[in-house]
């Protein structure tokens, strides 16, 4: 039970680095950049409630409850990532690794629309 709450922990630390370095930019959209003139300007945080909802969705209200969470209105992935990390995940049968790697796969792909691959 220790190693695997202290994999989570890692995990949620890796994923909240990901997480910030991805909010300081933008997100690319086609052959254009999100910043460019015309398109607007989207940052990942302007996604991050749509994010919230699906990993509510999925893994239940227990697992979000610390991160400020309100369907559809408010809630933090920085809040979610740290409160994994320094106190593990409550409520979720499959633990807090199974909500972290659906969290990975949503922070990947904005990773791939920032980076245009």
């Amino acid at each position: 039970m220790v190693a695997k709450k202290l994999s989570a922990a890692v995990e949620a630390t890796r994923l909240l680095g990901k997480w910030t370095k991805l909010a300081q930019g933008h997100v690319m959209f086609g052959s254009g950049c999100s910043c460019g003139v015309g398109f607007g300007t989207l940052r990942l945080q302007d996604f991050e409630q749509q994010i919230l909802d699906y990993l509510h969705t999925k893994h239940g209200a227990a697992a979000l409850e610390r991160a400020g969470y309100r369907q559809g209105e408010a809630g933090s992935v920085t809040a979610l990532l740290r409160a994994i990390a320094t106190q593990g995940a409550v409520g979720q049968p499959a633990g807090p690794l199974a909500l972290l790697a659906d969290l990975e796969r949503s922070i990947d792909s904005f990773d791939e629309l920032h980076r245009g691959s």
